[in-house]
This record gives structure tokens, C-alpha cells and sequence, in this order.
């Protein structure tokens, strides 16, 4: 992917931008913690869904009168979905933990087929309600306003940036990008790195995102579309003459464009030189992103890194209008995409080190609004991979009626797992100590343990 010069300066210096909130001289030294030992690989790979995927329409409840009760309160945009949610086109689904559900039974609609088969094979876990959360509470307190809330609730913009840091929008640092200060010593261009957005969640004090798109690292297109004469001065230009000067800020500015342009060759090297897979993804915008991370990991020895992240990034979401049609192929997306991706770490032997997990600005509302439904809060997650003690649901998956203890209005559900929870979960089994968990996630301790997703 090519891009003007202006993008260019903005994307490769967001290290340099980030370093100078934390101080300049953090990022010219190099970090100092806990080095994964050679050939113990482990990524995370964030699948956000912006706008807010609908979790009543992603855990469905199966047994008879669950279902009925769903099925009357969602009647006017069932009656309109390409796929019908009855109960014989539904996935059933047997967690290994049904019995704290009691009678209660659940299902996934057709579109998720292989993410079914995922789970039902064990490996891939259900997070049910999760959302921020600074402590527990319920309806009757929520609207009594006698417990402390999250901030700015049911906002785009802050609650994805509460998902990926904690607090709302902006904030400096996302917890994926803390984990990789904590794990990675030495350089670590390459341990976070994004295909779309999601730049929050991979920024620590030590760490930014190494942006790449389409299969390769970012570009200026003054110099690719150059003639081969011009092509040598432009990136001399660019690399090492930009930001003459004396001064400090301008050195900085100046080394970092150099890195930038050495980080990019590496990047595109290491790829082009690491065997091809026979994995076929779909050529979605979904599908072509999780390729582009596959391509990325089977690079991992060439590019150095022991512990990644990743984010990609799939919009649509926000349902206000149109549900019954839009929803289905988002998912249809998702489900393709995913398999394609669980196959592709499967061929490289990395199953078991590479785990996948959705997020979203929130859930979505159980009543409608006659064509859609409207901001949520709790939703339910997914998480997929070798290592995860799969064919279970963990934390909760509240009835499916209105007007319960754990209904903020409308059929919001407060959640019953905190993103804190969530995130420490996965970050314990990323290898980051219980000390920096907590430091991380202050609230960790009012809000209970995390689920075991990992055993």
C-alpha cells in the first residue's frame, strides 16, 4: 500500500509521538523486563467489531421456552432475517458446563458454522457479559446510582477506548500495548502490530504499533511511483536528509524516519522470504487482514519476536436500521475468515500459541426499535485457539427477557465479567506477571478473578 507523504510522516512516527507523551529518552533506551525465551512464541490476535455486534443475536437461547420468550420480543426483525432464527436453523451448542445454566440451553445462528464446530471440538470458549465494569452491581443499584459506574456508557468513541485502556477517549496507553512493554526487551518494532485501527490498544510507554497494509509495510508513493532514477535521492531524502538541524527534537525526528525506513524493509524481506501458506482465505476485508497476520507470524523468526499482538478491525456494527440484513453477512464474514485463520496457525504448527478474541464497543439492546436495536453494554466473546479450555461459556449469559437484575433498560445487560477480567485473563496466559496485571488493572481486586479461559 502506498500512501502521500503526509500519512506517511503520520504513521511512521507514531512511535516517536508516543514516546515523547512518556518521555523522549524511553524510547532510545532499551526496556528492561522479562524476555521470552527463544522458540516459546505467543500472540494475541484482537478482533474488534466496531459499532457494537449484537450478542442477542450471537448467543441465542435454544431450549423451548427461552427461545419463545426471545423469539416474541425480537419478532419484528426475526421476521425479516435472511437466515430464520427458529430453533431447527439453529447450532446447538453442548459447553462441557451446561449445568450451571440449569434447563437453560443456548445456540449460535447458521452463519456461525465453523466458529461451532471450533467450540464444539474445544477449541473455541464463549465469554458471556462482558463489559467495563469498576465494580459489580445490579439494575435496582444502576438506577438508584449507588455504585460507581464507567464513565461515559453507550458512547462509540469512549467505549472502545475504555475496551482498549480502561478509561474513555483520550487516553495514552491500551493494555496490550503495557503486556509488550513488560515482555519484550530489546527492539520491539514488531511486537505490536495493526492491520485497521486499534492503534490504543497496542500503545505502552515503550511500545507503538507497526502499521501494515495489504500484505506489506506502508509506503510513500513519491517514491514508488518514481521513475528508477529518482527512486535512490527520493529515499535518501526521506531517510536520512529530512529534518536537518542541530537540535535535539530534530534529530529525534530524523533518526526516527531512518528507523522507519529500515523497520519497512525489514518487514517486507522477512515476509517475502518466509514460505508461502496453502491456507485460502476469503477476500473479505476481514479475511484479507487475518492473511495479512498469518503472513506476519510465519515471518515471526525473521522479524525477532517471541510475543506479538495483533489488532484487525471489522465496522458495520452500529444496527440501528437494516439489523435483519446486515447482521447475517457480518457474521458470515467473521466465521469464514476465522476458520481460515485457525487453519492457517494450524499449518504452521501454532495452534496452540496463537489465540483470537473478539471485542466491541458494547452489546447491543434486546428490544428493538422496529428495524434495529440501539447501544448495549455487556456482550458475549468469543475466544478461539489451541490453548483455550474450550467447549465452555464462561461468566454468564443473562435470561433473555426484560426487566431482570441485570437490565440497565431496554435489555442493556450489565455485564457480569469487567473487560478488566477478560483482558488479565488473557494476558496471564501471555506470560505477563500477576504484579503487573494488577498494576494494570487496579480494579482487579473488587471485581473478582478473572475466568479461566486457559485453565
Amino acid at each position: 500500500m502506498t500512501i502521500n507523504r503526509r500519512d506517511f510522516l503520520k504513521a511512521t512516527s507514531a512511535t516517536l509521538t508516543c514516546a515523547s507523551l512518556g518521555g523522549m529518552t524511553s524510547l532510545l533506551t532499551s526496556m528492561k523486563s522479562h524476555a521470552a525465551e527463544k522458540g516459546d512464541y505467543k500472540a494475541l490476535v484482537c478482533l474488534f467489531l466496531y459499532g457494537g455486534m449484537d450478542n442477542h443475536d450471537t448467543v441465542i437461547p435454544y431450549d423451548t421456552a427461552s427461545h419463545q420468550r426471545w423469539a416474541e420480543i425480537r419478532s419484528d426483525i426475526i421476521a425479516n432475517q435472511t437466515t430464520p432464527r427458529t430453533r431447527e436453523n439453529l447450532l446447538p451448542l453442548t459447553p462441557l458446563n451446561a449445568a450451571q445454566f440449569g434447563n437453560r440451553q443456548f445456540a449460535l445462528p447458521k452463519e456461525f458454522e465453523n466458529i461451532h464446530q471450533l467450540f464444539q471440538s474445544g477449541n473455541a470458549a464463549i465469554v458471556g457479559n462482558v463489559g467495563p465494569l469498576i465494580e459489580p452491581l445490579t439494575a435496582t443499584q444502576f438506577e438508584n446510582d449507588t455504585v460507581s459506574l464507567p464513565s461515559r456508557l453507550f458512547s462509540h468513541n469512549d467505549q472502545q477506548a475504555t475496551w482498549m485502556s480502561g478509561t474513555t477517549e483520550g487516553a495514552q496507553y491500551g493494555w496490550a500495548g503495557l503486556y509488550s512493554d513488560s515482555l519484550n526487551s530489546g527492539d520491539n518494532t514488531f511486537a505490536n502490530v495493526t492491520t485497521s485501527n486499534g492503534e490504543l490498544l497496542l500503545t505502552g510507554k515503550n511500545t507503538a504499533p507497526y502499521i501494515i497494509s495489504g500484505g506489506r509495510a506502508l509506503s510513500l508513493d513519491v517514491i514508488e511511483e518514481a521513475d528508477d532514477a529518482l527512486k535512490t535521492p527520493l529515499t535518501n531524502h526521506f531517510n536520512t536528509d529530512y529534518f536537518q538541524g542541530s537540535n535535539i527534537f530534530a534529530q529525534d525526528i530524523r533518526n526516527k524516519i531512518s528507523q522507519s525506513f529500515s523497520a519497512n524493509t525489514q518487514y517486507n524481506q522477512a515476509t517475502e522470504n518466509t514460505s508461502p501458506l496453502t491456507t485460502s482465505f476469503p477476500r473479505s476485508r476481514l479475511g484479507r487482514q487475518l492473511e495479512t497476520v498469518a503472513k506476519t507470524i510465519a515471518a515471526r523468526d525473521n522479524l525477532k519476536s517471541n510475543r506479538q499482538v495483533f489488532t484487525i478491525a471489522l465496522g458495520g456494527f452500529d444496527t440501528h436500521s437494516d439489523q435483519a440484513r446486515k447482521i447475517p453477512k457480518l457474521q458470515n464474514q467473521i466465521d469464514q475468515s476465522v476458520a481460515a485463520f485457525y487453519q492457517a496457525m494450524t499449518e504452521l504448527g501454532l495452534q496452540n500459541s496463537v489465540t483470537l478474541f473478539t471485542a466491541a464497543d458494547f452489546g447491543r439492546t434486546l428490544a428493538t426499535n422496529g428495524d434495529g436495536t440501539d447501544h448495549g453494554w455487556g456482550a458475549h466473546h468469543f475466544v478461539i485457539g489451541g490453548a483455550v479450555q474450550g467447549q465452555k461459556i464462561y461468566g454468564d449469559i443473562p435470561v433473555s427477557e426484560l426487566g431482570h437484575e441485570l437490565d440497565a433498560g431496554s435489555g442493556r445487560l450489565i455485564p457480569t465479567q469487567s473487560v478488566d477480567q477478560y483482558a488479565a485473563a488473557l494476558g496471564q496466559w501471555f506470560g505477563v506477571e500477576p504484579d503487573k496485571l494488577a498494576e494494570i488493572f487496579p480494579n482487579l481486586s473488587s471485581l473478582g478473578e478473572q475466568p479461566a479461559i486457559f485453565g
